[in-house]
């Protein structure tokens, strides 16, 4: 039987494989870690010797890739009338709408 992991030691390995880096722009800390970032900021904002404060320094993030959105094709609607209710008075109510695309025009 394998041993468990005890809680910690889940904790320790946050970014298993790789590491990630932190910097305070206020005092210039910076912290190359693969620990949980949040846990190593608090440790150094309870102690940062900067007038002020710690600041985290958020590096730009990359570009995003941008999937192209399909060609347009606009619909020449042509227009129907169609029969959508009968009111308790016996008062037909008509939707106009596109008879290619569905879409309700007016």
């Amino acid at each position: 039987m394998r041993n468990a992991p005890d809680r910690d030691d889940r904790g320790a390995q946050a970014y298993p494989g790789r590491v990630i880096k932190v910097s305070c722009e206020a005092c210039g800390w910076v912290a190359i870690t693969s620990q949980p970032v949040n846990d190593v900021w608090r440790e150094h904002e309870a102690g940062c010797p900067a007038i002020g404060g710690a600041v985290r320094h958020l590096p730009d993030l990359p570009p995003l890739r941008h999937r192209l959105l399909p060609t347009v094709n606009l619909c020449r609607h042509r227009l129907a009338r169609r029969q959508i209710a009968v009111t308790p008075a016996g008062v037909k109510k008509y939707a106009v709408m596109c008879e290619l695309c569905g879409r309700l025009v007016g």
